[in-house]
């Protein structure tokens, strides 16, 4: 029975017996690194120039230095043929996890700032991105607040704070949940960014006030304004969104989420529908899909 997960370890397929002891990581015991989430649909990775981008901000962000399988031509076919050897070229979830090497040891003060790197892929559950027909309840998770800093934007390892505002949302039963700054801003989602629509223009917090910078985040920017959309990235307090038309949420891996409701307040989805619409579109004219 094959594996449920797949790996490569520094772009060589690698038996999960063999992966590098997670005690002696640096990943494991400082949460020293970052990691990407990408989608591969049809034997391609949507998005996978703007991955590519954030993924080099955060080397750069984190002081490590890339080796030679991390350039972006190596690394793109490394993750593809992680795809076909496994089976799931036509979609899958790949979760590229980049750490600094422990080689000659070191505790806060590495003795290296080498990249070591793990690629794990599994099946997805649907092709290409499609809105989700019954919209998702949301809430503010208000037990833990995100301090926001240089290294904000990156996906870093250090998760607890969506780890439990995710178990928050399991608890009350609900679709997702919103994570607000130290200045009670809203800022992002549990895995995803945030978007309103209010009387037709789209807002979504800004980059300094503490979200990740997500690849579909600025892919949806880009798309509403070649659609005539005003689009304004700025502090979102929880009171806008009992004054939104609007509320969906994004990330490469889902594409546009719809929220239904957040209280007794509904939403409707016509800006996200055509979103999506001009997404799959743009996708599907560069020959992703």
């Amino acid at each position: 029975m094959q594996n449920k997960h797949q790996y490569l370890y520094n772009g060589q397929r690698t038996d999960p017996s063999s992966i590098p002891n997670g005690f002696d990581s640096r990943a494991f015991l400082y949460a020293d690194g970052f990691f990407e989430s990408m989608l591969v649909v049809n034997n391609t990775i949507p998005l996978f120039d703007l991955h590519y981008g954030r993924l080099s901000a955060s080397l750069s962000a984190y002081k490590i230095r890339p080796n030679e399988n991390l350039s972006s031509s190596v690394l793109r076919e490394h993750l593809l043929s992680l795809a076909n050897s496994s089976g799931l070229s036509n979609c899958a979830r790949i979760r590229l996890t980049i750490f600094r090497s422990n080689q000659g040891g070191g505790k806060y003060t590495p003795a290296s700032n080498e990249a070591d790197w793990i690629a794990h892929i599994e099946r997805n559950e649907h092709v290409g991105f499609k809105l989700n027909e019954k919209g998702i309840a949301i809430s503010i998770f208000e037990d833990l607040k995100k301090n926001p800093s240089e290294f904000s934007m990156f996906k870093n390892i250090d998760s607890q704070i969506y780890i439990q505002a995710a178990i928050y949302a399991q608890e009350k039963n609900i679709g997702d949940v919103l994570i607000l700054n130290t200045d009670d801003n809203i800022i992002e989602a549990t895995s995803s960014n945030v978007f309103l629509v209010s009387g037709g223009e789209l807002y979504t917090p800004k980059l300094s006030s503490g979200p990740v910078g997500g690849v579909m985040r600025a892919t949806v920017i880009n798309l509403a304004i070649s659609l005539g959309i005003k689009v304004f990235e700025c502090n979102l307090t929880p009171q806008e969104l009992l004054k939104a038309d609007e509320v969906f949420l994004t990330n490469a891996v889902e594409g546009i989420k719809w929220v239904s409701s957040y209280r007794t307040k509904r939403y409707f989805n016509k800006t996200a529908n055509k979103l999506l619409d001009a997404f799959n579109a743009s996708i599907s004219e560069t020959s992703v899909l």
